[in-house]
């Protein structure tokens, strides 16, 4: 009985480093998207952001305020398929709106970053140009749908980046 389960344990730990391989790996395509989603908590003033940032990996703290109508964050992450992402963002409390801003920058990105970018434009909610030149891919996107922002994203020979501008009429936001 013992040796059984000897032999029993034995292959189990000779199995789990080929079971956590077989984990499957996201492409570059669905970690931008997935960063762009962490960035679109930021811009749109989620209180959660900073919790949410840290529960999917990002080491995300508030900055000291400037104003208490200025909050402003800062997180950085290893983006797998992608680099390392600096991230800030940046919500401004009006009387009637708010404007929320987020940029991420992967200064040395790794791979081809094509299908990342045409990943971001294809997505519900988006719509503009993409446009392939021999340095890069580049897009122009506004929203579609009921918020008002606006995305730049582009991958080329200097990095990749993600930015993107959220105003929000302050009736449809929470209590900042």
């Amino acid at each position: 009985m013992r040796a059984g389960l000897a032999l029993c344990l034995s292959l189990m730990l000779v199995a789990q480093p080929a079971l956590a391989q077989g984990k499957t790996k996201s492409s570059p395509a669905a970690e931008a998207v997935a960063a762009l989603a962490m960035c679109e908590a930021f811009a749109k003033g989620d209180v959660l952001a900073v919790d949410e940032a840290i529960s999917t990996g990002w080491d995300a703290y508030e900055d000291e305020s400037e104003s208490p109508f200025i909050r402003s964050y800062s997180a950085g992450r290893e983006i797998p398929g992608i680099g390392w992402g600096d991230m800030f963002a940046l919500v401004e409390t009006y009387p009637d709106r708010v404007l929320g801003y987020c940029r991420i920058d992967v200064a040395e990105a790794k791979g081809q970053g094509e299908h990342a970018i045409e990943a971001l434009a294809a997505l519900d909610g988006y719509a503009g140009d993409v446009t392939t030149e021999s340095s890069g891919t580049y897009a122009s996107l506004v929203g579609t749908g009921g918020d008002d922002s606006l995305l730049i994203a582009h991958w080329d020979d200097v990095g990749f980046v993600i930015q993107l501008t959220i105003l929000t009429p302050k009736s449809a936001t929470s209590e900042q």
